[in-house]
């Protein structure tokens, strides 16, 4: 998940302070998601995939969510 979160940062030009902004926790919880020290909250994980326009799904397990079979 750190990694998956740290590159998505990345690719979005977004900062661990700017992150900690958006999600109203300090910068060192960012940094330390990031290096895979601790893990988000889960309303953290689903306000990250908002504001980077991510599937949560993803951003937690690193699998594509697959759409239910249709009938």
């Amino acid at each position: 998940m750190a990694a998956r979160l740290d590159r998505a940062l990345q690719k979005a030009n977004v900062s661990s302070a700017r992150a900690a902004g958006w999600l109203d926790v300090s910068e060192h919880d960012v940094q330390f998601w990031r290096r895979g020290i601790t893990v988000p909250p889960l309303s953290a994980f689903n306000r990250i995939a908002k504001a980077l326009d991510l599937d949560v799904h993803w951003l937690c397990t690193g699998q594509a969510q697959h759409a239910p079979a249709a009938n």
